[in-house]
């Protein structure tokens, strides 16, 4: 019985306790963002001119119709257009059934050209669809972001041929 009552009490100072930590409501000091200040990461003296630049030839690509289940692939082509090597480090799709496993693995010099192999998977789809495709590389800003769109025509959208 004793046992059972200084567990008790313990478990009800501990929660007491907890909430002390964590409610701040009682102290009349609050954190608002002019109390916050960061210093400057030095990022502002660099010349934009000296930043590698990533320029597509299309940030967008129509497929049209497709027959659902059909994979569609689309390359999209780019440039580095800055001033220092491209490092993209990822690529990801919206969605499960846009990806991208092919991109430049290594850094572009400027000048140098690349593309991104960008497959959507149609299959259990139907209807309009708009992808998009995140690309994310040492550019300012660091995300571009790319699009797919079309029509999806189910089984009863297919019009045998004759």
């Amino acid at each position: 019985m004793i046992r059972t009552t200084c567990s008790f009490v313990l478990l009800l100072l501990v929660l007491l306790t907890g909430c002390r930590i964590t409610d701040h409501s009682e102290r009349g000091d609050e954190v608002t963002p002019d109390v916050i200040r960061f210093e400057a990461s030095g990022y502002e003296s660099v010349d934009a001119s000296e930043l590698p630049m990533i320029e597509f030839e299309e940030d967008h690509f129509d497929m049209g119709k497709v027959v659902q289940g059909k994979q569609v692939e689309h390359r999209f082509h780019f440039r580095n257009t800055g001033g220092n090597a491209l490092v993209i480090s990822d690529v990801r799709g919206s969605c499960g059934c846009t990806v991208s496993k092919e991109w430049p693995k290594s850094p572009i010099k400027p000048g140098g050209k690349g593309s991104i192999l960008v497959t959507f998977d149609s299959e259990g789809r139907s209807g309009r669809q708009d992808k998009t495709v995140t690309v994310v590389a040492n550019t300012s800003p660091p995300t571009n972001v790319l699009t797919i769109s079309g029509e999806v025509l189910g089984p009863q959208g297919v019009v045998p041929i004759e």
